[in-house]
């Protein structure tokens, strides 16, 4: 299984509203924790800036967004100490 780090949690559960104060998992959808599309842009804006990275256009989409695990997954892609 997927482990999702604190950091990236915390950084995370700022953007959902829904989300328990229990652990997030990689198969927690997003949508279903209150991340709307307003929440997405702020949430990208806070992403880039915590590990700076530029998340690419082609990356902005629902798939990326699906779940903790898929936003995970393509953050860890674009930022190498992650790996």
């Amino acid at each position: 299984m997927l482990d999702i780090p604190d950091g990236f949690q915390g950084l995370l559960r700022a953007h959902l509203p829904y989300a328990d104060a229990g652990r997030l998992t990689a198969h927690d959808e997003l949508g279903a924790l209150g991340l709307d599309s307003m929440g997405v842009v702020r949430l990208v804006v806070d992403v880039e800036q915590a590990y700076g990275v530029e998340l690419p256009d082609e990356l902005l989409n629902e798939t990326t967004f699906a779940t903790v695990g898929s936003l995970w997954q393509t953050l860890s892609g674009l930022w190498p100490p992650l790996r």
